[in-house]
């Protein structure tokens, strides 16, 4: 018998947040951190989830999408008809969800590529980041896919939501990553800002706009190798995340304290915000930091024979 392993890396977002869910283009690389799925087909038609969140099981025909497992039961329940038996799903992580190297996408990209390689079904990279993006929102609610299209292909991605597109613009910049130490759900940051903007409608499309420029210049200068003018674009943009009220005085303080590194050539939010990770563009050594660099490699699957 053969068993199905996919891995795909986390991400961060470099540009473009809140703006890429109105169709303005978004940056976003993938981190040599990854998730791993394993699917061991059975001969019943039980399914079992083990992971470090614990574990869940379930049948072929009752599949229902609970926590903590909602990203990988979305995705079985997609293909649902298309099982022809059960089985026992592994998942592993060397990162923990707690903090914003969007977990959930990088399951939940693993899961679909374990899945489709066991059910012998071929998707285009495109298509694939689409089946992704749909369970996603079906989760969520809403979602840009803008993650998802970093863990399929890798590098660093141009990624716009509608039409959809993701092409790979380099395979890798350097970056310090500093974590918060919290982190807000990304509906509850997504929600705080409707609310606050919930009078002021025009200034938020202003603002929407004015990030989606930082994003479409960020994308020249990466394809130019110019880092001075992308660290621009991320200074810019992490002015205009604090116009949208997602800025902690945590994170800002973490931001002025990598830019006043003549080695960070730009420093911002990645992500929701209100918590979560500073991503500085340039190393920096003599600060507490994730080490994470950026991974040329999107998912990948293998498949392993097994008794």
């Amino acid at each position: 018998m053969l068993m199905y392993k996919a891995e795909a890396p986390g991400s961060l977002m470099l540009l473009g947040e809140y703006a890429v869910l109105h169709d303005y283009p978004a940056v976003v690389c993938a981190i040599d951190k990854r998730i791993s799925v394993i699917i061991e087909p059975t001969d019943s038609d039980e399914i079992e989830i083990v992971s470090s969140l614990g574990s869940h099981k379930t049948t072929l025909q009752t599949i229902e999408v609970v926590k903590p497992f909602t990203f990988v039961l979305a995705t079985l329940k997609l293909f649902q008809k298309r099982m022809p038996s059960g089985c026992k799903i592994s998942i592993t992580s060397e990162f923990s969800h707690e903090v914003g190297f969007a977990s959930s996408a990088s399951v939940t990209v693993a899961t679909l590529a374990a899945l489709t390689a066991w059910l012998d079904l071929h998707y285009s990279p495109l298509e694939s980041i689409l089946l992704a993006r749909n369970v996603v929102q079906s989760v969520q609610g809403v979602g840009s896919g803008t993650d998802v299209a970093a863990c399929t292909l890798g590098g660093v991605v141009a990624y716009r939501m509608q039409p959809l597109s993701a092409d790979r613009i380099h395979d890798g910049i350097p970056l310090t990553v500093v974590y918060s130490g919290n982190k807000t759900p990304t509906m509850d940051a997504i929600a705080h800002v409707n609310q606050v903007f919930i009078k002021h409608k025009h200034l938020y499309k202003k603002i929407l706009q004015a990030i989606g420029e930082c994003a479409a210049e960020g994308m020249v200068a990466i394809e130019k190798n110019d880092l001075k003018a992308l660290g621009q674009m991320m200074n810019i943009q992490q002015g205009l995340m604090h116009a949208l009220q997602v800025n902690t005085p945590k994170l800002q303080a973490t931001c002025d304290l990598l830019n006043a590194s003549p080695d960070i050539l730009g420093a911002k939010i990645s992500g929701s915000g209100l918590g979560d990770c500073v991503v500085g563009l340039g190393h920096i050594k003599d600060m507490e930091q994730i080490a994470v660099n950026i991974s040329d490699e999107g998912v990948r699957c293998e498949k392993i024979p097994y008794c």
